[in-house]
């Protein structure tokens, strides 16, 4: 779906010139004055506002604190356009909510790269999950498809915690939430300490999380995850649980039972074995090896599995 921008700037050269260089992906739409910014920005969604500060009638101030006061404006992201290059200007602008700031005259790269960056940014926030803060589903997929498309080699991991439903029915769900934050930053770490700044972490939802990394480093990453997971969860668990190495509580038919510790179950597939060419093609082969290691009776310890099928091609 298009992105919309709204510039907003009394000179004309100035939206002329923001139209032609934004105008390929985004939509742009234009207003000379404050107020008709903000009757712009009333009607339509606009996905970024870049807002000039000295204009007629209604000063891009005014405009600002306007924009946060209404419920529909309050989050859409605004940048500045300000000819005053001072520290007290910018300053003054990002603690009354703009996002960021550009100072007259400009390099259309470094705008450009502003917007493109807010923009990205905002697409991140929006669809993060709120209990871990990792991004959700359409980062996700969006992550997966920019490397499919710059043909970018990866490996996509599908984790998933053992008996996570027995914690939460045996310790409820303040404690449940616990545990699945603890799941994302261990996650997010051992990232930082065995992968590289271009690896992602993502939160599916529930007690699934996903990392796309390099393939040469998959093995590494893994290995660190499931042993360090292993090593932490049965601190999630009162000390009469942790040493007897269970907890009772009722199944899904209502009987007791006995439910080891959890655990992680990671299925993984690179590009290096199969030809991973959509988001469903990588989700579902991660996802068969993950449930491969699930329907296995339970070890104690983590498992992981690499899909080693390959793919076959035409000669």
């Amino acid at each position: 779906m298009e992105q919309r921008i709204l510039v907003a700037d009394d000179e004309e050269s100035i939206r002329k010139l923001l139209s032609r260089s934004l105008e390929n992906p985004y939509h742009v739409s234009t207003a000379s004055n404050g107020r008709d910014a903000l009757a712009l920005a009333e009607r339509e969604n606009f996905d970024l506002i870049l807002l000039d500060i000295n204009m007629p009638g209604k000063t891009g101030w005014e405009v600002l604190k306007e924009l946060r006061q209404d419920i529909q404006t309050r989050t859409t992201p605004v940048i500045l356009l300000t000819g005053n290059g001072g520290t007290a200007d910018k300053v003054e602008g990002l603690n009354n909510g703009a996002d960021d700031y550009v100072t007259k005259p400009f390099a259309l790269e470094e705008l450009r790269a502003r917007v493109d960056g807010v923009l990205r940014r905002n697409r991140l926030d929006v669809c993060a999950n709120p209990l871990t803060k990792l991004p959700g589903n359409p980062a996700i997929e969006e992550e997966v498809n920019r490397r499919i498309h710059a043909n970018i080699p990866f490996a996509f991991f599908y984790i998933d915690i053992d008996r996570f439903k027995s914690f939460n029915d045996a310790y409820g769900f303040a404690r449940g939430d616990a545990a699945i934050r603890r799941t994302a930053g261990l996650i997010t770490e051992s990232l930082k300490s065995q992968g590289s700044r271009e690896d992602f972490a993502g939160h599916i939802g529930g007690d699934d999380f996903v990392v796309i990394c390099e393939p040469q480093r998959a093995p590494h990453i893994v290995i660190k995850i499931t042993s360090d997971f292993d090593e932490q969860a049965p601190l999630l668990y009162d000390c009469s649980d942790r040493r007897r190495g269970y907890v009772e509580t009722a199944n899904r038919t209502g009987q007791f039972e006995r439910f080891a510790l959890v655990t992680l179950s990671v299925g993984i597939v690179t590009t290096e074995a199969r030809n991973l060419d959509h988001y469903g093609k990588a989700v579902m082969i991660a996802s068969e090896m993950k449930s491969h290691l699930k329907r296995q009776a339970p070890r104690g310890l983590s498992r992981f599995a690499f899909d080693r099928r390959k793919d076959s091609y035409p000669t």
